[in-house]
């Protein structure tokens, strides 16, 4: 998931806006699903150069390494709250 500097909130709300308008729930999330692989196999090539000692910048590393363990926890816990919403509608009797 990419994150870009926001001069001010107005873009945000435009920014949001041309989400909703573009791409639908399934794009959005499939989306989501594509950067945070992104991000493991940048934290996975971040953590070979540790090992390696090919290390020019440890912050820049590090942070990718973190970044990476937030996106899974974050997709990780939106698939919870699916299944959970799933099994939820499935218990309801109509």
């Amino acid at each position: 998931m990419k994150i870009n500097r926001l001069e001010n909130i107005n873009d945000f709300f435009h920014l949001q806006i041309e989400k909703k308008e573009g791409s639908s729930f399934s794009d959005i999330l499939k989306d989501f699903i594509l950067d945070v692989n992104n991000d493991l196999l940048e934290s996975k090539k971040a953590e070979e150069k540790i090992a390696s000692g090919e290390v020019e910048n440890i912050q820049d590393l590090l942070y990718q390494i973190s970044k990476s363990e937030i996106s899974l926890k974050l997709i990780t816990e939106i698939r919870n709250k699916a299944l959970e919403s799933y099994q939820e509608i499935m218990r309801m009797q109509v």
